[in-house]
């Protein structure tokens, strides 16, 4: 039987029984880059080095532990999350869809976790070798500098404002299509036998 992916708030209390090293938006973040970019991504592979803590290592350039107790069930959902994520990205209706706050949650939370999504967008795109974006299209090289930017997002309008909450969908939509915009070059790469230089050629994590 499949299990269904977490919803935000399970994944959130899930990852912070394991130190709450990353925020749920930025995990679902860095597992979108990963399948984007790591082909041979396995979902057993991701949830084990996630919860075990081999990714945060590899990021903050610190020692690989050597393994500590992940919870069957709790590697189950990352799992189911895993799978989810890799269903909705190859959606030819475009269904892809960020993980984030529910709509009621203030703008002001919504707004941050959007921005811990690019973060961990941009983490998972490290950790699967891009590390510049040269050899990349225009439209996807402006993307990727409008990540970092939005990354760094924060709200301080009143919460439930207007504008507010039309900028926010306008730039969530934004990063929603930009993904698969970039996924899609990704995947044309793989087709070419030669990638050109700076195209991510093997997988960091094993």
């Amino acid at each position: 039987m499949t299990l269904p992916p977490p919803a935000y708030d399970d994944l959130a209390s899930l990852l912070a029984a394991y130190g709450d090293a990353f925020s749920a938006s930025e995990c679902h973040g860095i597992l979108c880059a990963m399948v984007s970019c790591q082909p041979g991504l396995e979902g057993e592979a991701w949830a084990r080095q996630m919860l075990g803590g081999e990714i945060e290592a590899v990021l903050e350039g610190t020692d690989i532990p050597s393994g500590g107790d992940v919870d069957a069930s709790d590697k189950e959902a990352l799992k189911a999350l895993y799978e989810d994520a890799v269903k909705q990205l190859a959606d030819p209706e475009l269904g892809f869809q960020l993980l984030l706050p529910d709509d009621d949650t203030s703008l002001d939370q919504r707004t941050e976790a959007l921005g811990s999504w690019c973060t961990g967008y941009l983490y998972g795109l490290s950790l699967g070798g891009i590390k510049e974006f040269s050899a990349f299209s225009e439209p996807v090289q402006e993307f990727a500098q409008d990540l970092v930017e939005i990354a760094r997002l924060s709200h301080e309008d009143e919460d439930g404002n207007e504008a507010g909450e039309t900028a926010f969908f306008d730039i969530s939509e934004y990063v929603r299509m930009g993904v698969l915009m970039l996924r899609d070059e990704l995947l044309n790469m793989g087709d070419q036998r030669d990638p050109p230089a700076g195209a991510p050629s093997d997988v960091v994590l094993h």
